[in-house]
């Protein structure tokens, strides 16, 4: 049995991650739950990987921890694959296919086969899941697990529903949402292909209708307030146009369009196909009374807005670029702001479709923030953000326009359905605009610990921006909307304090089983009331020992849905010292510089990993490769040369032999200098900053010992002290190379479970004291004698002489004590004599509070064979007109 199945099964066995509570100080860390619909890769598992290291860490600190983990089944995705898989979808079919096999399932058809049932997927992939996290050795606590789907758990959520109710938070009336087409329901974030990595926002566009002899023509913008700009319009010369009747008038817009309308108002009708011909034939009347026509452009999407798109070549860089190729540069100009179109050109290549999106996103934020209308009647002199709003305003009032809701990107189901935006009557949402609820929004973000801190103004302004939510739909798994069982919460407002239930998810279900469980008793449980039997008693009690969460981990996609939601909702529902406690932020992962996806076969499962690479090299590569804020790009080049130094380590632990006798001063050094790793390594730690503690405690250490064995020091006799901190030290990342190698050579115990001591470093004091030093002041005596060693060398290289002897002057007592006078400012009269060489060189002065005499004495030797001569060290002050300075000896070499 290989290391790391051996020590998943012992954990598993013995049970060591299912906390109880005791008199230790708590700490529970969540992650977001997975969604059962396939499997996970590379990219998911580093949120749950950051997770597992902070829960190991505060285990290893002394805390109480608990990591839970459940499911999320809720939503459409599942139902949609499922659908898929009952008509005999080849691509649904063949995507689990693929997902079977790499499991090593056999029956592999009977198992399609029982997919048509939802509930199946569901569960099919909670357990693969919960398999490749043993398989990367999360210490998480399954007892615990519980699905969104699971009967008990929804009774919580319409509690939590009827909560928001009371409160008046839920809302019902008109309002646009994400829909998709083909499963004829709203969708939400999750439902979406990507939708985690790369959001899909609504984006109001004003939809304007241009006069013609025979019929409209309508334009969809972003950006009314240039239509005193217009010089055209464009029309894509292979999409298909229709005429339709619309507000009572006749107009045409791009077939995809008229879908996208239809779910958005109930006067649209098609009155038949029309060519592109046809419509270029006539001339057609701005809203400002001019006379434009129709051009041919292939950047024109007929499936985004309405297909046909005004030009303002002066404040568009597409148009701008198609405009010159038609009819030369001239053209007016609406808008003054601080960079202009020539700036523009001069500033990008507008000939490749990156240049002209950066140049594109740069033009209009110039504009939006400090552009103002010219040359635009009555709005000239209006800052663009007024303006906009004033132009749209000012058309709809004249009829002139209409409100288009468009997808903010072109956006599938997981599932491959179209999505679109519709607006749906009776449609519930939840109403997070009011200002009561915002406030206390802010008052926890802004108390909570924030990691990164800079994402804490993000979430500040996302809980700013947040107005209306749909928060229910026709279909899909989930939860029946309590008001009315025809609707189903949708998948993430089914999911925001969720992590509550965590704490008492056993006796909520023992409740339920006994049909124990409705509002009252949970009002009891989560809020105010006393408990009126055993059951609830001890839900209570775990409620309020565990919670409030101290650490929510994810990423930054979810800043703006599901961060928000959370924080909102407990606001809501809890009191403050229920609120959530700290927040930690990740950044996205990328594979070889490109974004994860199956189209571009950078797709590597959680079970791929641990098959080919290891748990413990794929954490280890988490835990270093990037900052938790920064983007992980997982690439083979990297993980070889992180593979290359972990079995470095293994070497050196598997030959290992403990050795007890007498430090030399270079092992004693080496203890100094793991303990001063060690302080840094909990600060870094405790600050959430991942990186920079392995760094220190993992490569730091090996080329510490590098240096050791160098300088002719016994590596085990150094290693013997400080190796079962080194190992618990190591054990968040590493943790089944670690349990391993604490059976070895230390104890019988688990070091998952295993804490530090309280008074570790008194020990390695003690150690280092026999050199009349501090660790502090070892571990920089090194660095110290590194530092002369190479100003030999340089004062070598400038002269180029070759040494026959180098005389070391270290500072005496004299020097000493005045350069200590002059830095606090107490000059004595024996110290004066000195202060014109200290004023000049202060810069130099560096007192170590070790003796450099001692220290250099110590490695003469060794400072003899870099050089290749004699090496004399003496005690002095003024040499050859030189003074020797504290931190700062005086070099002669002849």
């Amino acid at each position: 049995m290989d290391i790391e199945t051996k020590w998943q099964n012992a954990w598993e066995r013995d049970g060591i991650f299912v906390p109880k509570i005791d008199e230790r100080k708590k700490f529970m860390i969540t992650v977001p739950w997975p969604y059962t619909n396939g499997s996970l890769h590379v990219g998911h598992g580093r949120t749950y990987t950051l997770g597992d290291i902070i829960a190991r860490y505060k285990r290893s600190r002394n805390y109480n921890v608990l990591f839970p983990m459940g499911f999320h089944q809720s939503g459409t995705p599942i139902l949609a694959f499922s659908e898929r898989i009952r008509v005999g979808d080849r691509a649904t079919i063949d995507l689990y296919r693929s997902y079977l096999q790499e499991y090593g399932e056999k029956d592999v058809d009977s198992i399609i086969e029982s997919f048509k049932d939802p509930k199946n997927i569901a569960d099919y992939f909670s357990n693969a899941i919960i398999n490749d996290f043993k398989r990367l050795g999360y210490s998480i606590d399954w007892s615990r697990r519980f699905t969104s789907a699971d009967e008990f758990y929804q009774k919580f959520v319409q509690w939590q529903f009827r909560r928001l109710n009371d409160k008046g938070l839920i809302k019902q009336g008109k309002y646009p949402i994400l829909y998709s087409l083909d499963d004829d329901n709203a969708v939400g974030e999750d439902d979406i292909k990507d939708g985690d990595t790369d959001k899909v926002t609504i984006e109001e566009y004003t939809a304007i209708f241009f006069h013609g002899r025979s019929f409209d023509l309508i334009a969809a913008s972003l950006r009314p307030e240039t239509i005193y700009g217009i010089t055209n319009l464009w029309i894509n010369p292979n999409a298909k146009y229709v005429k339709i009747r619309i507000a009572g008038r006749e107009a045409v817009v791009s077939e995809n369009c008229l879908t996208k309308l239809k779910f958005q108002r109930d006067d649209v009708d098609l009155l038949g196909e029309i060519s592109t011909a046809t419509i270029q034939k006539y001339t057609y009347e701005t809203p400002t009374k001019k006379q434009v026509k129709v051009y041919q452009a292939d950047f024109v999407d007929p499936d985004n807005g309405t297909g046909i798109v005004y030009s303002v070549p002066s404040h568009s860089v597409y148009d701008y670029v198609y405009y010159k190729k038609k009819r030369g540069h001239e053209f007016p100009v609406v808008i003054e702001a601080p960079i202009k179109m020539v700036d523009i050109e001069a500033k990008y290549d507008l000939n490749s479709d990156e240049g002209r999106e950066e140049a594109t996103r740069d033009l209009y934020r110039n504009e939006f923030y400090y552009g103002k209308l010219i040359n635009s009647g009555s709005y000239t002199g209006m800052p663009v953000r007024e303006a906009r709003e004033a132009v749209k305003k000012d058309l709809i009032d004249d009829g002139n326009a209409f409100i288009f809701y468009e997808t903010s990107r072109h956006a599938v189901t997981r599932s491959g359905s179209k999505v679109i935006v519709a607006v749906l009557p009776d449609q519930w949402f939840l109403d997070y605009s009011q200002t009561w609820l915002k406030d206390l929004g802010h008052s926890m973000i802004n108390s909570m610990v924030m990691h990164p801190e800079l994402y804490r103004s993000v979430m500040n302004d996302a809980i700013d921006w947040l107005r209306e939510r749909p928060c229910a739909r026709r279909r899909g798994l989930g939860t029946k909307l309590p008001f009315d069982d025809r609707w189903v919460i949708e998948s993430l407002s089914d999911s925001t304090i969720y992590p509550a239930v965590y704490t008492n998810s056993l006796q909520l279900r023992d409740l339920y089983v006994k049909g124990d469980l409705n509002d009252e008793v949970m009002t009891r449980i989560f809020l105010e009331g006393s408990p009126l039997n055993d059951k609830e008693e001890e839900a209570k009690k775990q409620f309020s020992y565990w919670y409030p969460v101290d650490i929510r981990l994810t990423a930054i996609p979810h800043i703006s849905n599901h961060l928000s939601f959370y924080v909102l909702n407990h606001a809501a529902i809890f009191p403050k010292e229920k609120w959530p406690a700290g927040l930690i932020i990740s950044g996205l992962v990328v594979s070889n510089g490109a974004k994860i996806s199956k189209s571009k076969g950078n797709v590597i499962s959680l079970l791929e990993i641990t098959k080919k690479y290891s748990a413990d090299i794929y954490r280890l590569y988490v835990a270093v490769q990037a900052d938790i804020s920064s983007t992980m790009d997982w690439n083979e080049t990297d993980l070889a040369g992180i593979t290359r130094r972990f079995n470095e380590f293994k070497d050196l632990l598997s030959k290992f032999k403990a050795d007890e006798s007498d430090l030399n001063f270079y092992e004693a050094w080496f203890v100094a200098r793991f303990a001063v790793r060690l302080k840094q390594f909990f600060e870094s730690m405790d600050k959430y900053q991942i990186r920079d503690a392995y760094i220190n405690i993992f490569y730091g250490v090996l080329n510490d010992l590098k240096y050791l064995a160098s300088r002719g020091g016994d590596v085990n006799r150094a290693i013997t002290p400080v190796l079962a901190d080194w190992i618990r030290s190591l054990m968040p990342v590493i943790p089944h190379h670690a349990e391993e190698y604490w059976h070895m050579y230390v104890s019988d115990t688990y070091v998952s479970v295993d804490p530090f001591q309280e008074n570790f470093m008194d020990r390695y004091e003690r150690i280092v004291r026999k050199f009349a030093m501090t660790c502090d002041q070892m571990y920089n005596a090194m660095d110290y004698v590194e530092r002369v060693l190479q100003d030999i060398k340089n004062i070598v290289q400038v002269t180029g002489m070759e040494p026959k002897s180098v005389e070391i002057t270290v500072a005496n007592d004299d020097v000493m004590r005045a350069a200590q006078e002059f830095l606090n400012n107490s000059v004595s009269g024996q110290s004066k004599k000195y202060m014109q060489y200290l004023v000049k060189r202060r810069k130099d002065i560096m007192i170590y509070g070790f003796d450099e005499y001692d220290v250099l004495q110590r490695n003469q030797v060794y400072i003899s064979k870099e050089i290749g001569c004699p090496i004399r060290i003496q005690r002095g002050d003024v040499i050859n007109g030189k003074i020797a300075l504290p931190g700062k000896p005086v070099i002669y070499i002849s």
